[in-house]
């Protein structure tokens, strides 16, 4: 995965950026560990599925259109439904800071964006 600096857009190679901004620096500008965001906006249970299942989203949409829906598929619509994806199963947040890398912000275990990736073993 490449890193990007929040602050010049420049690509991270090292720990620092040209500019001062520190990736080891936990704390941001407009952001603490103490203000905690809730965010609920999924990504499609689709999108879900296919980076569940490492499927390519066109195979997905053909096979749907052939009338084959997949049990996986209905399982991750339910599971979306009751809530149980979010970011506390997500690669980018780290529970420890209660911190998304790839939104650079601090949010709620509760939470979840469309940048949403599960764990593989999920």
């Amino acid at each position: 995965m490449v890193d990007f600096c929040p602050e010049c857009g420049n690509m991270l190679r090292k720990k620092a950026c040209r500019c001062g901004f520190d990736e080891s620096d936990t704390t941001s500008k407009n952001a603490s560990p103490n203000q905690l965001k809730k965010i609920w906006s999924p990504p499609s249970p689709n999108a879900i599925y296919c980076k569940i299942t490492a499927t390519a989203y066109e195979k997905l949409k053909s096979m749907l259109n052939k009338g084959m829906y997949p049990e996986k598929l209905k399982e991750v619509r339910e599971n979306l439904k009751n809530r149980f994806y979010s970011c506390s199963i997500c690669l980018y947040y780290h529970a420890e800071i209660s911190r998304c890398k790839y939104k650079n912000q601090y949010l709620t275990k509760d939470s979840i964006c469309r940048s949403f990736e599960p764990f593989p073993d999920n």
